[in-house]
C-alpha cells in the first residue's frame, strides 16, 4: 500500500511564492482537499500540481474562485466522457 506524503501548506507557499490566502480560498472553496493536524494544515503532494494549474489560471487569466470551480467540474466531467467513450468504442471493435 502506498503512503501518502503531506506537505506543510506554509512551507508550500514559501517554497512556490504563492500567496498563503489563495491557498485557503481553496480550501474554502472545496477546491483543494487539506489535512489538519495540530494547529497545522497540510496538502497531499498529489495535490500540487492541481494548486498551480489554478493558480496559472487565477493570475494569467483572472479567473475568479466560483470560475475555477466552473472549470473544475467540466474538467472532471469531460475526463469522465472520455473514460465512457473509449470503453465504447473498445465494445464497438469487438463487433467490427
Amino acid at each position: 500500500m502506498a503512503k501518502e506524503k503531506y506537505i506543510l501548506v506554509s512551507h508550500y507557499c514559501e517554497h512556490a511564492h504563492i500567496d498563503g490566502s489563495f491557498v485557503q480560498n481553496l480550501f474554502e472553496y472545496g477546491l483543494v482537499p487539506f489535512e489538519e493536524k495540530e494547529n497545522d494544515v497540510f496538502i497531499d503532494e498529489k495535490d500540487i500540481s492541481e494548486i498551480e494549474r489554478m493558480f496559472r489560471l487565477h493570475n494569467d487569466l483572472g479567473i475568479n474562485f466560483e470560475g475555477l470551480d466552473a472549470l473544475k467540474q467540466m474538467l472532471k466531467r469531460m475526463q469522465k466522457l472520455e473514460k465512457e467513450m473509449n470503453l465504447l468504442q473498445k465494445r464497438l471493435r469487438l463487433y467490427e
